[in-house]
C-alpha cells in the first residue's frame, strides 16, 4: 500500500501542476503528466506490488488520460474558434499553440493508457496466478 500512496501523491502531482497551468499561460506549458506519475515510481521501496495494487495504478492511469483527453479537446475547441475569428489572433501564433499543446496531451493520454493497459495486464496475471486452481 505504501506503493500506493507514492503512486497516488505522484498522480495528484501532476494533476496539480497541470491545473496551476491552465488559464491564459495554457499554451506555454508542455509538461507532460505521465513524467509527474513516472517520478513517484523511481523513488519506491524495492517491494513488490500486488496485483490490487496494480490494478489500482491502472484505474488511476485511466482517469488521468481520461482527464488529459477533455483538456485536449477543450483546448481544440478554443483553437477553433479563433479561426473562427481571425480579428483576434491574427498571425496564428495562439491558435498554432494551442493546437500543439493540444497534441502533447494526446500523446500523454495515449502513453497513460498504454501504462494502464500494461499494469492491469500484470495485475490480472498476478491475481490468477495467486488464486488456487480449482476453487
Amino acid at each position: 500500500m505504501k506503493a500506493f500512496a507514492y503512486v497516488l501523491a505522484g498522480v495528484l502531482g501532476g494533476i496539480g501542476v497541470m491545473m496551476f497551468s491552465t488559464g491564459e499561460r495554457e499554451h506555454s506549458s508542455l509538461l507532460s503528466p505521465v513524467v509527474h506519475a513516472q517520478a513517484a515510481l523511481e523513488t519506491e521501496d524495492p517491494k513488490p506490488w500486488t496485483g490490487n495494487d496494480l490494478l489500482e495504478m491502472a484505474k488511476i492511469y485511466d482517469q488521468q488520460a481520461d482527464e488529459l483527453q477533455s483538456e485536449a479537446v477543450r483546448l481544440e475547441q478554443k483553437a477553433t474558434s479563433l479561426m473562427l475569428k481571425p480579428h483576434m489572433d491574427p498571425k496564428g501564433f495562439r491558435r498554432t499553440s494551442l493546437m500543439h499543446v493540444a497534441s502533447a496531451r494526446w500523446q500523454a493520454a495515449r502513453e497513460l493508457h498504454e501504462m494502464a493497459a500494461m499494469h492491469r495486464q500484470e495485475g490480472q496475471r498476478l491475481l490468477a496466478f495467486k488464486s488456487p486452481e480449482g476453487s
